[in-house]
């Protein structure tokens, strides 16, 4: 299965509340009548902010393409990856377990991907959690 994912306006929401909770954060920082803290505080907030604008910006260019196979192997924009577990499916959106094969390093990368339910076509979507589930099912026997 061969799907191109696109920035989409859940996963901008989702970000945008990450960034509400990360800089609600600053509202904890104890009042100080000292200069030194403030001036600290005060470039650490302007750091952190300029931070998730470009974050944001980023993400809204952001498109990559995604190969599935049936025994759950695939590609994330041309790196080999599997699915490591089973997918997590719901109606607004899947989480996939991939590790990425390196030949370069013993180790191997596991990363999350959250596929959300308007980054495809209603019909790539479904297609997409029909594919997810019948890995599913294989890996459980």
């Amino acid at each position: 299965m061969h799907v191109t994912l696109s920035a989409s306006f859940n996963q901008f929401l989702s970000h945008i509340v990450l960034i509400c909770v990360c800089l609600t954060s600053f509202l904890l920082w104890p009042v100080s009548h000292f200069v030194g803290l403030s001036i600290l505080r005060g470039l650490t907030l302007l750091a952190v902010t300029a931070f998730f604008i470009w974050h944001i910006n980023q993400l809204r260019r952001q498109r990559c393409d995604l190969y599935l196979s049936e025994t759950g192997d695939g590609t994330l924009d041309h790196d080999a990856f599997v699915v490591w577990r089973s997918a997590i499916v719901t109606v607004f959106a899947c989480v996939i377990f991939i590790e990425f094969e390196s030949s370069s390093s013993k180790k191997k990368k596991r990363q999350l991907l959250i596929v959300w339910s308007d980054m495809l076509t209603d019909k790539d979507y479904r297609q997409l959690c029909r594919h997810l589930n019948k890995l599913k099912r294989n890996q459980d026997n």
